[in-house]
């Protein structure tokens, strides 16, 4: 008897984010990737199938999660509940059913004006991200003792944060100005539940902590 089934071929899918990058005069307005020397990756390329492709919809410039989520086969619009799930997960904190999570950014902040003075501490803390994410780590809020703050070292300045407790919504705006010299926003629901404003309360009662000896968490959801 005949095998009719066809057999399985095995594949490997390279995908490198953010590798187009951007022309920089330094280049004679070329790209990083236009300049640099990549045998490995011609050789890669030259055995494959190259093209391009839209991974979410045409004109539709979509960050790493949301691609990410396209390309395996999940529509962003149904299933992409924010960035801090990802983050969070990736850097090892895990998650359970209520709980909500937050991308990351160790900032400097005026504590006299309140204003963010850098939204990103350093590109090259990778020394200092541990240290601290361990310290903040497992604290308690003083006005919200049943919850418990989780916090995990990533890349660079980015850190994963999680909130566990009762009643939390992730239907509140996070807590980045998104430019330098910018007032620290507060967090603030995004619908009238009671659950959305009580995580608002929670996470604003987190971000007020004393974190003057070593820079100050921003959240985006």
């Amino acid at each position: 008897m005949v095998n009719s089934e066809v057999p399985r071929r095995r594949v490997a899918f390279v995908l490198v984010d953010g590798i187009g990058d951007v022309s920089l005069p330094m280049f004679g307005y070329k790209t990083p990737l236009q300049v640099a020397k990549v045998p490995n990756l011609d050789a890669i390329a030259s055995a494959g199938v190259n093209g391009l492709m839209d991974p979410v919809e045409v004109g539709l410039a979509c960050g790493s999660d949301t691609a990410h989520l396209s390309l395996l086969g999940y529509d962003p619009r149904v299933y992409y509940r924010g960035r801090g799930a990802f983050e969070s997960m990736g850097a090892g904190l895990a998650m359970s059913p209520g709980d909500i999570a937050f991308k990351s950014n160790f900032a400097t902040l005026d504590e006299k004006t309140g204003i963010v003075i850098s939204r990103r501490a350093d590109r090259h803390f990778e020394e200092e991200g541990p240290i601290l994410c361990a310290a903040l780590d497992g604290m308690k809020l003083p006005s919200f003792p049943q919850y418990e703050v989780r916090v995990r070292y990533a890349t660079e300045h980015r850190c994963g944060v999680v909130v566990k407790g009762p009643n939390l919504s992730g239907n509140i705006s996070g807590t980045d100005p998104l430019k330098d010299n910018r007032l620290l926003l507060q967090a603030e629901a995004l619908d009238d539940t009671d659950e959305a404003k009580h995580t608002a309360a929670v996470v604003n009662d987190f971000i007020q902590g004393d974190f003057t000896n070593f820079g100050l968490p921003s959240f985006e959801c």
